[in-house]
């Protein structure tokens, strides 16, 4: 969220009645035609693009499922006093509510003058309400998130007309460990209190939040380390790594790697192969992995069965892995050709395949059962492979 992509709604300059004025004639015009207007923002023409038919507001949840949905974003909840610190004081100076939503765009927490409060459940703006684009139309709260952007929109630019006598500015809450979203922040209130500095006050104060989640990261990465070492589970003479369960370096000896790694999707304790940094021995930790460079060369042993299945050896480790028939004939596949194949070239050689999105599927949930033994673009194997009959 940089400063050089902000688009305020309006200027200093712009009257707000004039322009709200403006706006509702290209609102009518494109709720009668669905064209999208030449003199509209592009941020707003990307949103009315979007918005399909409005099934109407849902039923809010209620307060012990807001508390559950509370209780489980604990990174959003760690950072909503400061937002309050930061941007309270403004909304109660110029009439606003302070509204943070978690990543489903569910209201969460709603703080601010009860005169602008009162208006806006009229809405359905409440806690525990959705308010998605898909849900409420275009909105602030909703378009931030389909954006991953600060976004204000003003008076008619809201898709409902409910909502045309706000102006309401949000920024995305994104989490610096794996760029997810965990939430919105926005303040909202009527249109005539528009200003172009709310949308900067907004993004500053995400951009602080998501700061202190940063901050807040590596203290746990060194934590980790630290624990780790102090535990004795960092062998001084083999090659380690030390990392969270995103894949985050909290320590490495013996390997030249960056701050982060690509865990393989279902990492589990044992031997396993880590794109980037080979085959290691998996231990975990608590919220990490160590990974121990292995002394032997992993081999994929195929075995026909029946049951199919593949035994992953590392020196004395071995791993078998239950697999289905197509899965047993996709690997077998890939050990014949360790150059690798595309998609198409699968689906050619692949008795009974349907087309190149199933073989992708099927080659996907392999991937994860496998943990990093397969990449792709081509796929192919990582590790010797070879047949095994009985």
């Amino acid at each position: 969220m940089t400063q050089s992509r902000l688009e305020a709604a309006l200027t200093v300059f712009d009257d707000p009645t004039a322009k709200a004025r403006e706006l509702l004639g290209l609102h009518r015009a494109w709720s009668t035609s669905r064209q999208i207007p030449d003199l509209l923002r592009p941020v707003i023409a990307r949103a009315w693009q979007r918005q399909g038919t409005v099934p109407g507001h849902l039923r809010p949840l209620g307060d012990a499922a807001v508390a559950e949905r509370r209780d489980r974003a604990e990174d959003l909840a760690s950072v909503v006093p400061l937002l309050g610190d930061r941007l309270l004081p403004l909304a109660a100076e110029a009439g606003n509510e302070l509204v943070v939503s978690d990543d489903q765009g569910y209201v969460l927490w709603v703080s601010g003058p009860a005169p602008v409060r009162r208006k806006s459940e009229e809405l359905g703006y409440v806690q525990g309400a959705r308010w998605r684009e898909r849900d409420v139309g275009v909105n602030a709260l909703g378009t931030a998130m389909e954006e991953r952007r600060p976004v204000q929109i003003f008076g008619p630019e809201h898709g409902d007309e409910d909502q045309h006598p706000w102006v309401c500015t949000s920024a995305p809450l994104l989490d610096p460990r794996t760029g997810t979203l965990l939430g919105v922040v926005t303040l909202s209130g009527s249109y005539r209190t528009a200003h172009p500095h709310t949308l900067s006050l907004v993004t500053m104060a995400a951009g602080e939040a998501m700061g202190l989640l940063r901050s807040r990261h590596a203290d746990g990465l060194r934590r980790l380390a630290r624990d780790a070492g102090q535990r004795g589970v960092v062998p001084a003479r083999v090659a380690t790594l030390v990392v969270d369960d995103a894949g985050w370096v909290a320590s490495a000896h013996g390997y030249g790697v960056g701050e982060r790694i690509r865990l393989p999707a279902g990492l589990s304790g044992g031997p396993a192969w880590v794109p980037g940094v080979g085959q290691v021995f998996a231990e975990p930790l608590d919220g990490g992995w160590l990974l121990r460079a292995a002394v032997a060369q992993t081999q994929l042993e195929l075995r026909p069965g029946p049951p199919p299945s593949a035994l992953m050896r590392s020196g004395p480790d071995a791993t078998e892995i239950p697999l289905t028939a197509r899965h047993f004939e996709l690997l077998t596949l890939l050990a014949a050709h360790p150059q690798g194949l595309d998609a198409r070239e699968v689906l050619s050689r692949l008795d009974g395949a349907q087309t190149e999105v199933t073989v992708r599927a099927e080659l996907s949930r392999l991937r994860r059962r496998l943990g990093g033994l397969i990449e792709s673009r081509p796929y192919r194997l990582t590790v010797p492979a070879a047949v095994v009959r009985p």
